[in-house]
């Protein structure tokens, strides 16, 4: 844990735990650390209800962590998909549920069971996809969310040492059967890579992405403009002054960033809007990711969210709340039934009349569009500000915050 620091002086830790060895020996272990720093463990079990014992199971979870007066709760995911991306989907709403539960509870620190195994497994994949320097470095033992840090303790340790952990202690666990099924991808490459087959690309996998990552980070602090409205402007020059890895990675970021997402683009699309930028020949609007690209004069590469693809009205539970991935709103608001926050639209942007300040009227039609605003009943009540007050029908004060930072944490050295 001392090489994922800092930690607050009795630091609080959010733990992901499903029942399987990974996560269980995890957060016994974590709760060990945070008692003795004088801190706490709040475990955190996401029912995906994929498979029909997955409500036992995650009962069987609490009555483990009761055992051990270790505080947990279960958060249900209501709504499951099927078919192609289940994988993609499931880990996604996982992320998001636990990531707003760390941030209603003010926890800063989300620890998830990822282990060395888990990592040479990662590698391989990305290997068969032609993945470039960040995905051939694999999972960070750092990543940055909007409202807390996802750390990954073992992700240097194999998945014997950590079955006889859990052995050593008694502590029994739960073997989720979806490892071994051939839909997924990963189940497949388990049965290719022999128990304790990862070689020295696993250990060196953290030095790679350390040191690409503040190639990134240094690149992005030159070439990128962040408005806080939620879009982004390139200097086009200044990544051809770099290595092609490091400015390909670092526009994934941007549109990730503005997209609200949470993984990045990557395939042909990306090489090929990269290679544009690179060779400056973006002469008129794209999209990709979620985002708008438009040139601009001065050799400037503006990327904005795309209307189209912005998340559906959410309603209003709490003063604060995070919406399309990309903002949080702060709602001055006296609870109204029906009050949501939606996208403020074109119709809504033609006219800011309340909020309608330098910084707002400054903003291209598309990007005020794009901005969240509130509702009842369909019926605009109160625009975007960015600072100030919002009280009454004013306005609702909002934040770019996105889930995927532009240039978020490197991989801690261990």
């Amino acid at each position: 844990m001392a090489h994922l620091a800092p930690f607050e002086p009795a630091p609080n830790l959010a733990v992901a735990v499903s029942g399987g060895r990974d996560s269980m020996a995890l957060v016994l272990l974590a709760d060990a650390w945070a008692r003795a720093q004088g801190g706490q463990v709040y475990a955190i079990t996401v029912d995906h209800g994929l498979r029909p014992e997955s409500a036992a199971e995650a009962c069987s979870v609490a009555q483990w962590m009761q055992a051990h007066a270790i505080a947990h709760d279960i958060l249900p995911w209501t709504s499951p998909v099927t078919g192609a991306g289940l994988e993609a989907a499931a880990r996604n709403a996982r992320y998001h549920l636990l990531e707003k539960m760390c941030r209603e509870r003010g926890i800063l620190h989300l620890l998830v069971g990822h282990h060395r195994d888990d990592q040479a497994e990662t590698l391989e994949m990305r290997r068969q996809r032609g993945s470039g320097v960040v995905g051939l470095a694999g999972m960070a033992a750092i990543r940055e969310m909007a409202h807390a840090r996802v750390l990954r303790p073992l992700l240097t340790v194999s998945r014997e040492r950590i079955t006889a952990t859990l052995v050593d202690r008694g502590q029994d666990w739960i073997e989720d059967a979806s490892n071994s099924d051939l839909r997924f991808e990963r189940a497949r490459l388990r049965q290719q890579i022999a128990p304790g087959a990862p070689g020295a690309d696993v250990g060196l996998a953290g030095q790679r992405r350390f040191d690409h990552e503040q190639a990134v980070a240094s690149l992005a602090a030159r070439a990128v403009a962040v408005d806080p409205a939620g879009d982004m402007t390139i200097d086009a020059a200044l990544f051809r002054d770099v290595e092609a890895g490091v400015s390909r990675s670092l526009l994934a970021n941007v549109i990730t960033s503005v997209s609200g997402g949470i993984y990045p683009p990557r395939g042909a699309r990306l090489s090929r809007l990269w290679e544009n930028i690179t060779r400056g020949r973006v002469e008129r609007a794209g999209t990709l990711g979620g985002c708008v690209i438009r040139p601009r004069h001065g050799g400037l590469i503006v990327v904005s969210r795309e209307v189209a693809g912005i998340a559906k009205a959410q309603p209003v539970t709490s003063r604060a709340l995070c919406w399309d991935g990309r903002f949080q709103v702060i709602a001055e608001i006296p609870a109204t039934p029906g009050l949501c926050v939606d996208a403020l639209g074109t119709a809504g942007a033609k006219h800011p009349d309340g909020a309608g300040h330098q910084a707002y009227q400054r903003l291209a039609p598309d990007v005020r569009a794009a901005l969240p605003a509130l509702y009842v009943e369909g019926e605009l009540v109160a625009r975007p500000r960015f600072s100030g007050p919002a009280k009454g029908l004013d306005g609702c004060l909002v934040r770019f915050a996105p889930q995927k930072p532009l240039a978020g944490a490197a991989f801690g050295n261990v």
